[in-house]
């Protein structure tokens, strides 16, 4: 069973494969026409079937580029689907018809090149539409069914066997076909694994794997790449760095398994507090985070970074455990902040950046942690 995006995806290549396999009906219908009016054969019969084989052509050709060109495969798939097995049926009905049309014209070198372009024909569009099985045999079934109806119908011996050949022509394609489909769904399936794949581990490669959080390597990368955004567009960063004051001594008395759970909750305490997209959480290590406020005010991240005190506190007094009531230290887990006003006017590099908004938390901390601290660069 096809997954949603395997699915898509297996669409949209039958339609790139029609939109480049399609003209070849054309070429390969002129060819024949051609020939077989230089032979003699009546006119305007060939001509009637050359322009319905063009014109069927043209119609299928259309509808293939419309819908990549409208990406009508990720919307609308299965009427989308059923209007192309419809023009595909009409196009095999078209091909078989030239073999009963012309038949009484026919000398027998004629009718093998016929049968021999037909045949052609069904191996070839394995490539295009194998990807999507009914198509195919709504191409190459009335193609064939009449070529080895008549020559069962004449009840001659010869007959009779060259009939018994195409049959199993037929039934060799089809085995083929439905082999190249496995193929090309098996690839679809290994390919949709292999970006899975990729994005877990570019997820994972990003992020910090205690709190889900992005992680330093991406805070560096994402600081860098924001301030140059910031420069050319006009509109202030503001950087802060969160400290957990006493986390020293949830380790140290209750356990490192303690310390990673209030970790958890803190992470947990800034995703909930900054919804924006313009608002963006690291990890730096150990109890240090971070957060990039985007085109944003002191105001207003000054309000924000409350925001997340207040409801750290919250979160500390509705937290289940007995150990830290008992001994009193929910008061003494707070939270230092430092901030940094980066205004795009101003001229400074990343390491500046840094060395200030260590120093404004450095200041919380010593003045009597559970403090906000704000510097701007001048």
């Amino acid at each position: 069973m096809y997954s949603s995006k395997i699915y898509k995806e297996a669409v949209l290549l039958l339609y790139q494969g029609s939109a480049r396999a399609i003209p070849f009906n054309i070429v390969l219908a002129s060819l024949l026409a051609g020939d077989l009016i230089y032979h003699r054969m009546p006119q305007i019969l060939i001509g009637l079937w050359f322009l319905g084989i063009f014109l069927i052509s043209a119609l299928r050709w259309c509808f293939c580029f419309l819908c990549l060109k409208k990406r009508l495969f990720e919307k609308n798939i299965h009427q989308g689907l059923f209007i192309f097995l419809i023009l595909t049926l009409i196009m095999g009905m078209a091909w078989g018809s030239c073999y009963l049309m012309i038949l009484p014209y026919l000398n027998e070198l004629h009718e093998f090149i016929i049968i021999l372009v037909l045949g052609g024909m069904c191996a070839g569009s394995i490539a295009s539409l194998s990807i999507y099985l009914p198509a195919y045999y709504a191409y190459i079934l009335p193609m064939f069914i009449p070529v080895i109806w008549h020559n069962y119908s004449l009840m001659n011996f010869d007959r009779a066997i060259l009939a018994t050949m195409f049959l199993l022509f037929l039934v060799m394609v089809i085995v083929s076909a439905q082999l190249n489909n496995r193929l090309l769904t098996t690839t679809l399936k290994l390919s949709q694994e292999k970006e899975s794949l990729i994005s877990q581990l570019t997820t994972m490669s990003l992020t910090d794997s205690l709190t889900g959080v992005y992680n330093r390597r991406h805070f560096e990368e994402v600081l860098n790449s924001e301030f140059y955004r910031a420069k050319r567009n006009k509109y202030p960063l503001n950087l802060v760095l969160i400290d957990i004051d006493n986390f020293k001594m949830i380790n140290d008395s209750f356990g490192h398994p303690h310390g990673d759970i209030l970790l958890i909750n803190l992470a947990d305490v800034l995703k909930k507090s900054l919804r924006r997209a313009a608002e963006i959480v690291f990890r730096l290590g150990g109890d240090e985070f971070a957060i990039i406020f985007i085109n944003n005010s002191v105001k207003d991240t000054l309000a924000s970074c409350k925001l997340i005190k207040k409801n750290f506190h919250k979160n500390l007094l509705s937290y289940d455990s007995a150990i830290f009531n008992q001994h009193e230290i929910l008061n003494k887990i707070t939270l230092s902040m430092g901030i940094v006003h980066l205004p795009w006017e101003e001229k400074f590099d990343l390491h500046q950046v840094i060395t200030i908004v260590d120093q404004a938390l450095y200041q919380a901390k010593n003045h009597g942690k559970n403090k906000i601290v704000v510097k701007e660069i001048s």
